[in-house]
Parts: C-alpha cells; structure tokens; sequence
C-alpha cells in the first residue's frame, strides 16, 4: 500500500502493514522488482505526480517492509534525478521504471524516449543516450542486441 502527498523533497515513511502477503509482494525477485522495486513505485509516484494538476512531486511514500528494495533508489531519484534503475525482472514494458522490456531477455532495460517523455523515461543519466549493442553472440542480429546507456 502507497499513500502520496505534495511537497518538495520526499521521504518515506513504513506503513507498518507488516503482513505475511505484503511481505510476499515487495521482495526483488517479483516482477517489476517487487512493489517496492523501480517498476512499481517509480510508476506510482510519477502517476501521482501527473494526477495532482500542477506537477508536484510526493512529499512523502507510505511503504511496507522499507528496507526491501529499491525505495531509497527512487526517492533518491525524484529529489535529485540520475539515472533510472533497469535490469529488473519483466513481462511487459509496464513492468518496468523505463517502460521497456527485453522480451528475450526478460529484463527491464533503457528505451529511446520522444521529447515529450517523462523524466527519466529512457533510463539514462544526462549526457547518456540508450543504445543497442552487440552482446558477444551476434552482432549484427537484432535478436542478439541489448540495450544499454551510453555517452
């Protein structure tokens, strides 16, 4: 369970739902990283963000088990920015912080974003742009390309 509200900088704060069930939902392994993980509560954050009309950021998130995850990442990431984690396990692209999943692979990775793209869509730090690249079985494959942030 998340609750959001609007300030500056956000914090988080353990909502002390410690049940055997949430416990279950917010471990790394789990698609999207968990509910903890950048699939999950980076998403929800951003929905947040555009849902309040005015493009505010959270000023805090209400979490279960806090210390399981990725939180501390993405409240990093929403007060000072940086690079979007990947490398999550994923289904689809909405499993993951970037939107893009590598269907063979089955791990989040960067995308190429439009102009219009939320921050940090691509999953890149600034200065960086995602690109595909070879992993050593084939090069000129596109089945054997990944993707990955690069300068």
């Amino acid at each position: 369970n998340i609750s959001v509200t609007i300030s500056s900088f956000v914090s988080m704060n353990n909502s002390f739902n410690a049940g055997i069930e949430s416990l279950k939902r917010v471990q790394p392994e789990n698609i999207g990283g968990g509910d903890n993980g950048w699939g999950i509560l980076y998403p929800r954050t951003y929905a947040c963000t555009a849902a309040n009309g005015l493009s505010l950021k959270p000023n805090y998130i209400a979490i279960d088990w806090v210390h399981i995850g990725d939180a501390f990442e993405v409240v990093h990431h929403i007060n000072f920015g940086g690079r979007v984690s990947t490398g999550q396990r994923c289904e689809t692209g909405l499993d993951c912080a970037t939107g893009s999943c590598s269907i063979r692979r089955k791990v989040c990775h960067c995308q190429r974003c439009d102009e219009d793209a939320r921050p940090g869509c691509s999953g890149c730090a600034g200065g960086e742009e995602c690109l595909e690249v070879g992993d050593g079985v084939n090069k000129h494959n596109s089945i054997g390309l990944r993707r990955k942030c690069l300068m």
